[in-house]
């Protein structure tokens, strides 16, 4: 597939072709859209920028007639396997995690603590994540398709641990990889966000850890920074305003739009200057912008619609062409 016109003068050799996406939420359709990126853009890389995992267990409770289920506040029953499996995988497809269950097992979870919950809640979402990462070793084998995956600030422990143990897939949060004579660094942590999320640093510390990074790079010129939040006031970071309950924050009868991202990531990247910087977590501000000679890219997120939201990078020497593209 030929997403990019060659321009005169381009020379011989093929560029590197990186897809990255971000922010998929547990969207089981999502993730497979992503694995089939690499075949459907013919890209040597693929990237996924973190907030992968979903927020939300969907229990199918045991009855003498089926499984019993509530989604989006319509309750219904299901019967026979297949039905049951057709409700799984819609379950999984809006980015939450089907769990079939009897009523003592119902009972226990609503008798836990918060901490307790939160536990069983991640033994959930790790078993489903398993299965993803299973997936990627089914697709990708055989090929020489390098996929690197992080965790965003939304995802929550033991998430780490899996993409260490996973095949196919490479982890790359915090420390640099290597590829076509390219290195990147990566973060999957946020500036300090509203929501209390698992993954949040202040901006100093922030600063500290990509500083870390970028400062063992060998050519920061030719380097990919894949950083989950996107750099203050870039319009890659633009998000309604929130105040102390929660609630937007209204300017007449329009919310009110403010930078959300980070000054540490800003500063970084005009520091160090590097080829191109991937970004996600604000899903409202899809774009891309120069930062001196760094292009800044954020695909942003549908994810509640199953298309998943992406871009295509070809670099080659110091030229670094992008177009979006949705699927």
């Amino acid at each position: 597939m030929a997403l990019f016109r060659k321009r005169n003068g381009d020379g011989g050799g093929r560029p590197l072709r990186i897809y990255y996406a971000s922010d998929i939420h547990g969207s089981e359709t999502l993730w497979r859209k992503f694995l089939n990126a690499a075949k459907v853009y013919e890209a040597q890389v693929i990237v996924m920028g973190g907030d992968v995992t979903g927020k939300a267990v969907v229990p199918l409770l045991q009855r003498p007639d089926g499984y019993e289920m509530e989604l989006f506040g319509r309750r219904e029953t299901v019967a026979g396997e297949e039905a049951v499996q057709e409700a799984e995988n819609r379950i999984r497809s809006n980015g939450m995690y089907p769990h079939r269950m009897d009523a003592e097992e119902l009972g226990r979870v609503q008798g836990m603590s918060v901490d307790e919950r939160e536990e069983w809640f991640a033994e959930v979402m790790l078993q489903t994540f398993a299965r993803w990462l299973a997936l990627a070793q089914e697709r990708l084998e055989g090929t020489d398709v390098r996929c690197f995956l992080m965790p965003g600030n939304d995802d929550p422990a033991g998430v780490d641990e899996a993409i260490e143990e996973a095949v196919r897939v490479e982890a790359c949060d915090d420390r640099i990889v290597e590829f076509d004579g390219h290195e990147m660094i990566s973060l999957g942590y946020s500036n300090i966000t509203p929501f209390d999320s698992p993954r949040e640093l202040g901006e100093d510390e922030l600063y500290e850890r990509v500083d870390r990074l970028a400062a063992q790079l060998e050519d920061p010129a030719k380097a990919v920074f894949n950083l989950h939040v996107p750099p203050y006031d870039s319009t890659l970071d633009t998000a309604a305003e929130l105040d102390e309950n929660l609630s937007v924050v209204m300017l007449g009868s329009e919310p009110n739009m403010i930078p959300v991202g980070s000054t540490a990531v800003r500063e970084l990247i005009e520091r160090y200057q590097p080829a191109l910087s991937l970004h996600g977590h604000v899903h409202e501000s899809a774009g891309a912008k120069r930062i001196g000679r760094t292009l800044c890219i954020n695909p942003g997120s549908d994810y509640h619609t199953g298309r998943i939201a992406g871009c295509l990078i070809a670099i080659k020497g110091d030229q670094v062409r992008h177009q979006f593209v949705t699927g």
